[in-house]
């Protein structure tokens, strides 16, 4: 059986301040940061197109460091589909066993069997970006500013 986390934002903003949400985390669970698990805050730039895992996990490395958590290896919770000869990647595989503490040391997941079960401790509150903040989704009142 196949399942996949699913992120989805709806809002009010123009299509050209919205931004795709991807969820980053870390294998290892040390370093001067605790965060191990984030919301991205913001995309690349170039909406859906991440650069394939590479750009996304690059992506993912920019934004933990500027958060102040880039002293670990930071990859996108991504997979793909075998192509070209090539093995597909499955997400489960690129983050490490866990556990998975949020921006403000919340644990999310203890294991990959946790972070896909109905007892993770993902939610509005917890599924934080790297800065700590939390998502608006439906429902939020945005504040979207133009230059």
């Amino acid at each position: 059986m196949k399942r996949s986390i699913r992120w989805t934002v709806a809002g009010g903003c123009t299509l050209a301040a919205a931004a795709l949400l991807a969820a980053c985390g870390s294998m290892s669970g040390g370093g001067k940061s605790g965060t191990s698990f984030f919301v991205t805050s913001s995309g690349s730039g170039k909406g859906a197109d991440l650069g394939g895992l590479a750009g996304a996990d690059q992506q993912c490395q920019k934004l933990a460091a500027t958060a102040g958590a880039g002293d670990k290896t930071w990859r996108a919770y991504l997979s793909t589909q075998p192509a070209n000869g090539q093995p597909g990647v499955n997400a489960r595989d690129r983050i490490g066993s866990g556990p998975w503490r949020n921006a403000k040391g919340v644990v999310i997941a203890t294991d990959v069997a946790n972070l896909h079960s109905a007892s993770n401790n993902l939610n509005k509150q917890t599924a934080l970006t790297e800065k700590g903040d939390v998502v608006n989704g439906r429902g939020d009142t945005r504040t979207c500013t133009t230059s």
